[in-house]
């Protein structure tokens, strides 16, 4: 059973982050939250679904990305 969830560990649907790191990054630093879930073979870890360029989608653990602090 997949389950999701909005929010989780710090991030929310919505929120601007980018990955966490140094790279070099082949895709955009940008990334808008997509929400959290979870996979049929992993239930006890969650991932989130992060939509990075508004193209590229990508799924991290908490550690793998951090709030894009960057001014608009």
């Amino acid at each position: 059973m997949v389950e999701r969830m909005d929010s989780r560990e710090g991030f929310t649907k919505g929120d601007k982050v980018k990955r966490a790191g140094e790279g070099p990054w082949q895709l955009p630093q940008d990334g808008v939250v997509q929400g959290w879930l979870t996979f049929e073979y992993a239930p006890t870890k969650w991932y989130c679904c992060v939509t990075f360029g508004g193209r590229y989608i990508g799924r991290y653990q908490a550690h793998g990305i951090e709030h894009d602090a960057r001014p608009e």
